[in-house]
C-alpha cells in the first residue's frame, strides 16, 4: 500500500483512549498529516475554535460531552468542517445519530490503516484512495 502525502493538511483526532490514539498517530506519521488530539468532547470544541483543521475524527463515546454532542457544537460554528464519527457500534441507530449530529461520515472500529487512508483521502482530496 502506497503512503499518501497529506502534509498540507491538519487533522484533529478526538479520542480519549490512549491506545486508539497511538494507532492513528503511528498509522498517519509517514503521511505528513499535522495531528492534534483532544481527549474530551469539550476539548475538541475548544481546539476547533483555536486552530484550523481540515478534518476531524470524532470518537462517539467521549468524556464530558459525547462525540455526538461535540459534533453538533463544532458543526454549528464550522459547518464546512468535515467530521467523521468513529464508533465501535455501527448500528443503524448510531449511524442515524451521527448523521443528525452533523457528521459527514462514520468509520466502524476496528479501523485498519487502509480504511483510515481511504476515508481521509476521500474527505481531504475528494476521491477514494483505491
Amino acid at each position: 500500500m502506497e503512503t499518501p502525502d497529506f502534509s498540507s493538511y491538519s487533522l484533529l483526532i478526538a479520542e480519549d483512549n490512549e491506545q486508539n490514539y497511538r494507532f492513528f498517530e503511528l498509522a498517519l506519521k509517514a503521511t505528513g498529516l499535522k495531528l492534534m488530539r483532544a481527549s474530551t468532547g469539550t476539548e475538541a470544541i475548544s481546539m476547533c475554535q483555536q486552530h484550523h483543521f481540515d478534518l476531524v475524527l470524532m470518537d462517539a463515546m467521549m468524556p464530558e460531552l459525547t462525540g455526538f454532542e461535540a459534533t453538533k457544537k463544532i458543526k454549528a460554528a464550522f459547518p464546512a468542517l468535515p467530521v467523521i464519527m468513529l464508533t465501535a457500534y455501527a448500528t443503524p441507530s448510531s449511524i442515524r445519530e451521527a448523521v443528525s449530529a452533523g457528521c459527514n461520515d462514520y468509520m466502524a472500529k476496528p479501523i485498519t490503516k487502509t480504511i483510515l487512508f481511504s476515508y481521509i483521502h476521500k474527505w481531504l482530496i475528494g476521491t477514494s484512495a483505491s
